[in-house]
């Protein structure tokens, strides 16, 4: 299914702006005009306490937990995230303080050691990246996958590869059957909206049945001008004829029905 509703969260006005800025649709956008809707949606808050009637197939934390206090803030985002929207997927990611012996700077693992960031209220472990990971899948329903993001850096210092990735994720799916309750009490003000914006949508009306044909006849000459057959996917990649179909099951489907083009079952070319 297409995206047609981004959502973004942040406490920080400066960041909202900047994010509101960058989201306007530029002269691509407003000249090759989507086939399906898009909004995004900009509140202003505490991540932590779920957005009311706010429903959403999946959602990701990127480099955010580490923001919050880690004994109050942390279950707070979690029980937000996993109890609240309780998405289909859910993709966290934080840094790995193990890999942190890397920089130099940081002095991992003596008693000056510093965090990555100077906003950052802990960073995590492996280890502890993982019992909070497990914990809150078994809590919630959800199963979940730890994986290393970064795994390879210029002048590695010695054992590299033991220290794991410079960023740790966690991608959390939905159990089928869900009969966890969630008791967790949330507290606190929830996020309000603070922008939108919508994005140019192609709205008008399917071309007859004639033009159709000379439409997709017109691009797959074009094709096989050069290559002598198409594939059902040189065709989808051109917007004109996307904004006809709006799917690509469509397409396939009308291809089959004329008599002027005959498919490969073993290639899946078109001629």
């Amino acid at each position: 299914h297409p995206i047609t509703r981004l959502c973004g969260i942040d406490i920080n006005n400066a960041a909202l702006d900047l994010a509101y800025e960058r989201l306007q649709p530029n002269d691509d956008d407003k000249r090759d005009l989507r086939v399906d809707p898009l909004s995004v949606q900009l509140f202003h808050g505490d991540a932590s306490v779920p957005v009311p009637d706010l429903s959403v197939d999946a959602v990701v934390c990127t480099e955010v937990i580490e923001h919050v206090d880690e004994h109050v803030g942390a279950p707070a985002l979690t029980h937000a995230v996993l109890g609240g929207y309780n998405p289909l997927l859910a993709v966290f990611t934080t840094p790995n303080a193990e890999f942190n012996v890397n920089f130099p700077g940081l002095a991992y693992g003596t008693p000056d050691a510093r965090f990555r960031d100077d906003d950052h209220k802990f960073e995590w472990t492996r280890e502890q990246f993982r019992s909070w990971a497990e914990g809150a899948a078994d809590k919630y329903g959800y199963t979940v996958e730890i994986r290393g993001i970064g795994l390879s850096m210029r002048n590695p210092i010695a054992g590299f590869d033991s220290y794991g990735g410079c960023t740790q994720m966690a991608v959390f799916t939905r159990n089928a059957v869900d009969s966890t309750t969630h008791s967790d009490v949330v507290t606190g003000s929830p996020p309000r909206l603070y922008a939108s914006t919508e994005y140019p949508v192609f709205t008008q009306p399917q071309l007859s049945s004639i033009a159709l044909q000379k439409l997709v006849r017109k691009f797959a000459l074009d094709i096989c001008n050069t290559q002598h057959a198409f594939q059902l996917d040189d065709l989808w990649d051109i917007l004109e004829i996307k904004q006809q179909f709006k799917r690509c099951r469509a397409l396939e489907k009308w291809l089959d029905t004329q008599a002027t083009y005959s498919a490969s079952q073993s290639s899946g070319l078109y001629t």
